[in-house]
């Protein structure tokens, strides 16, 4: 059940695989935040290979936003059927955010926990993937009078204070409900900024807060972030682990890494600003991340693919009017259009990754008379 294969060059270097590292993390602790980006192709990949090494080492739980707490039951019947049942799998994004999230590549880590339960013996533990997902905005749009759910305002009077907030303490809920309070293990695949622990960041002259910091305080040592390559949203920060990465040499495709000696964590960052036990102070990349995850530079990234044929005639009912709540119109949306809507989305998953800097360019070199040189 073990695939474990390395390559000569990983063989070779000192520094540990990246599914090495994450693995012998989640040994050490009760609960790993593994902060990504949204869409990146490899990086979700990645996780759908190391489900094998995590279960061997005793982790029996992947906890994840994309899918909603509230269908967990049909995603515990979905890993344990003994036939894959790809309707229920596409059905359980739709349930997430509609037409909004429906990548094949998270379908596939499903699918490889579904492919990991069918490879046990009967007595053995299954294999769990616990959603984390909360509804944020009203679904119906005959309650919103012809206002888009996607507003803030209304967003928050519907959840009874900032969306975000109640989201971090429903993750936080959830988690302990389904896995810590048993003595479970977990790795929880979430969105960089939901994983911080220590550090406290500030929006618009108020704290956040995040599922990271309310288990952190709790948890204490018994909780690590560990951060993909980007999921940190500092650019220079980026560039300067490429630049770092391209002159070490191993020449490593992919490692894992502890932050707290070694080179990168001592990376500086700008561009995240946030204050550590109360106080505010310049921070490394070492001060807000126990672990550090590399798959590949930035310009290696390849965005998720769509599940295909997800608006059906079955379903078109219920995808326009999630879709109507969010961007209200008097005519009814078709499903050409629900289709053209899911593939711009796809097309635009790169843009909200993070990018680096752009180079200065050089000064035009002028002679001395004044005049640009040809």
């Amino acid at each position: 059940m073990n695939d474990s294969t390395q390559t000569t060059e990983e063989q070779n270097s000192s520094l540990q695989s990246a599914s090495a590292h994450l693995v012998e993390l989640a040994q050490s602790k009760q609960l790993v935040l593994l902060g990504d980006q949204i869409g990146i192709a490899q990086h979700v990949a990645f996780v759908s290979e190391v489900l094998p090494e995590l279960y061997e080492a005793g982790i029996h739980n992947l906890a994840w936003e994309f899918t909603n707490s509230r269908a967990q039951e049909s995603l515990d019947k979905l890993l344990t059927a003994e036939v894959w049942d790809e309707l229920r799998c596409t059905n359980l994004f739709i349930d997430l955010l509609g037409i909004g999230f429906t990548y094949r590549e998270y379908a596939d880590v499903l699918k490889a926990a579904w492919s990991l339960n069918r490879s046990l013996d009967v007595h053995d533990p299954q294999f769990r993937v616990i959603g984390l997902g909360l509804p944020t905005y009203v679904e119906d749009p005959s309650l919103l009078e012809g206002r888009s759910a996607a507003e803030l305002e209304l967003r928050n009077w519907w959840m009874g204070g900032h969306y975000r907030d109640v989201a971090a303490f429903h993750m936080a809920n959830t988690l302990t409900n389904e896995v810590l309070r048993s003595g479970g293990r977990a790795v929880a695949l979430l969105s960089g900024e939901r994983t911080t622990t220590s550090l406290v960041q500030w929006k618009d002259g108020l704290p956040t807060v995040t599922v990271g910091n309310l288990l952190h305080r709790w948890m204490g040592e018994g909780v690590a972030r560990a951060v993909l390559h980007g999921a940190v949203a500092d650019s220079q920060a980026a560039e300067r682990v490429e630049a770092l990465v391209a002159a070490a040499p191993e020449k490593p495709q992919t490692f894992g890494i502890a932050l707290d000696l070694a080179t990168l964590g001592n990376v500086g960052l700008n561009e995240v600003i946030g204050s550590l036990d109360g106080n505010e102070t310049s921070l490394r990349l070492k001060d807000v991340a126990d672990s550090y995850i590399w798959l590949g530079n930035i310009e290696s990234w390849r965005p998720c693919q769509l599940i295909e044929r997800v608006v059906t005639d079955e379903n078109f009912e219920h995808l326009e009017a999630r879709y109507q709540a969010l961007d209200p119109r008097p005519e009814r949306w078709t499903s050409a259009e629900l289709e053209e809507i899911r593939q711009d989305g796809q097309s635009k998953l790169s843009e909200s990754w993070i990018q680096l800097p752009v180079a200065d360019e050089p000064p035009t070199k002028r002679n001395k008379f004044g005049r640009r040189q040809s």
